[in-house]
């Protein structure tokens, strides 16, 4: 598209207002950290962990794990179910949940 065609106002407003935007770079921001990536890869082999399992398995404080799992709720990356006393988490189900499943693969 020639440059003299662009409307870069609109343009400008489009990317401002786009959800879509915000939310991918949320997402990737969120899971570009190694522990985030590792809590992923759990849940993704081994759904349905608590925080503790969870911070026993990647080698961080429960207190780290929560605030890890805390912002990959907010990304829209993973869910929570409270199961009695014990708050257990998996992936959720979406187009970027299936693209990280595809990436982390069965190894």
């Amino acid at each position: 598209m020639p440059a003299s065609t662009i409307d870069i106002k609109e343009i400008k407003k489009q990317l401002a207002k786009s959800e879509n935007v915000r939310s991918c770079a949320r997402r990737h921001n969120t899971i570009g950290n190694l522990s985030a990536m590792k809590v992923c890869y759990l849940l993704r082999h081994y759904p349905d962990l608590s925080v503790s399992e969870i911070a026993n398995l990647v080698g961080l404080s429960v207190s780290a794990a929560s605030r890890c799992l805390t912002k990959l709720k907010t990304a829209d990356v993973v869910t929570a179910s409270k199961q009695a006393q014990t708050v257990r988490f998996q992936l959720k189900t979406n187009d970027f949940t299936n693209y990280l499943i595809a990436e982390l693969g069965d190894s």
